[in-house]
């Protein structure tokens, strides 16, 4: 394409979500600079058809900067065409295959995912990290829970994922607590929020979660405003102009796709993840603690009083965080300890003696009672 006087652009946009609203305000933004552009518009889908391939005048287009994709015969026309065209965080395998003037905007969703992750990993100590998809899964989630798993690998957290249709309320149940949780996008986070209350379970305290968009609509239906990576849909407006300036500047311009990667603008700090580090920093002694005498009979006090608070406080700080009071958490470590040295293969006689149960038959009865099955059982599973 010879350098024009004036580009005849169209570009396809719905305008009814937020997102199309901002990106389309940064397409405008773009364009102002560039006087000999003429701007024209159509809603995707069925309102894009080959109808709209040519303007009032019935000539063709200079130039698409497409957002969402209109009907296949368009789509088709538009691929078999040489016209420079902008594809803005969607795919079409056609146009893809197309040796000559297309460009890609995408937003970096493994930018996305590392900073949901990294926003957590700030918000204080877990004992695991759970990813919830998209409905359906769709491409965007798997690059973004990818990224996530990947950034808390690197910090030692393992990331428990939802499966697809899974049962949202049991997965948050048995979750281990503390927990921090990131969800593709606002909405299912808001169903997070909305499981968690479901079942008893704080938020932030118990499952810190963060989700993608910051969509005020999703912090209303939840109750509460949701910690949220901010994606820069203006940066892909102004992006997608660029895109489509280069096109333009280079008419010959053939080989591998040109794809564009626009960061995560921030993250918008809410309610779901801002635990008191004061509740976290208690909980997380008390575990310490727990931890380092599991074969001592230490008691609720002892440990309170090692922290410099009282047996009450404790117990409140470590209710909030982990969903169980003191005594119920050495309880927990206690005897997840005696089952790993049963698996381990010592008797039940060399347990009780060395973790200081009172006798093997106290140790018998401790073991059923809490896991609803006999040592003897566990031996033999």
């Amino acid at each position: 394409m010879r350098k024009k006087d004036c580009y005849n652009v169209m570009a396809v946009y719905a305008l009814t979500a937020w997102s199309g609203r901002d990106q389309f305000a940064g397409m405008l933004e773009e364009i102002s600079n560039r006087r000999n552009w003429r701007l024209h518009t159509t809603r995707p889908g069925q309102f894009f058809s080959k109808r709209e391939l040519v303007d009032e005048k019935g000539n063709g287009f200079d130039g698409f900067i497409i957002s969402m994709p209109g009907t296949d015969s368009a789509m088709e026309a538009i691929a078999r065409s040489d016209t420079p065209t902008v594809l803005v965080n969607i795919a079409d395998r056609r146009l893809a295959a197309r040796a000559k003037s297309v460009s890609t905007v995408w937003t970096d969703n493994a930018d996305v995912g590392r900073r949901g992750a990294e926003h957590l990993l700030k918000c204080g100590g877990y004992r695991t990290a759970g990813f919830v998809h998209a409905v359906g899964m769709p491409f965007y989630s798997t690059e973004r829970m990818a990224a996530f798993r990947q950034t808390m690998k690197r910090n030692k957290h393992k990331t428990v994922v939802l499966p697809d249709g899974g049962d949202l309320r049991a997965w948050v149940r048995e979750l281990q607590k503390p927990a921090a949780v990131m969800a593709a996008s606002d909405i299912r986070a808001a169903d997070v929020i909305i499981a968690c209350r479901q079942e008893g379970i704080s938020v932030p305290n118990q499952v810190a979660v963060v989700g993608v968009d910051n969509d005020v609509a999703q912090h209303e239906r939840c109750g509460m405003s949701i910690s949220s990576v901010v994606v820069d849909f203006r940066a892909m407006g102004v992006a997608a102009i660029r895109e489509l300036d280069f096109l333009f500047r280079h008419p010959n311009f053939r080989g591998r796709l040109r794809e564009t990667l626009v960061p995560a603008k921030r993250v918008f700090a809410g309610e779901s993840s801002m635990r008191s580090t004061a509740t976290v920093r208690i909980a997380e002694n008390a575990l310490r603690i727990i931890g380092e005498n599991l074969t001592s009979r230490i008691s609720p006090t002892e440990i309170a009083k090692r922290i410099g608070c009282s047996r009450q406080f404790a117990d409140r700080c470590l209710s909030a965080v982990c969903g169980k009071p003191l005594h119920k958490a050495i309880e927990d470590a206690r005897l997840e300890e005696v089952r790993r040295r049963i698996e381990d293969g010592a008797t039940v006689r060399e347990i009780a003696k060395s973790m200081h149960f009172t006798s093997a038959n106290h140790l018998y009865r401790v073991y059923k009672r809490h896991f609803g099955s006999s040592i003897s059982q566990a031996r033999t599973s």
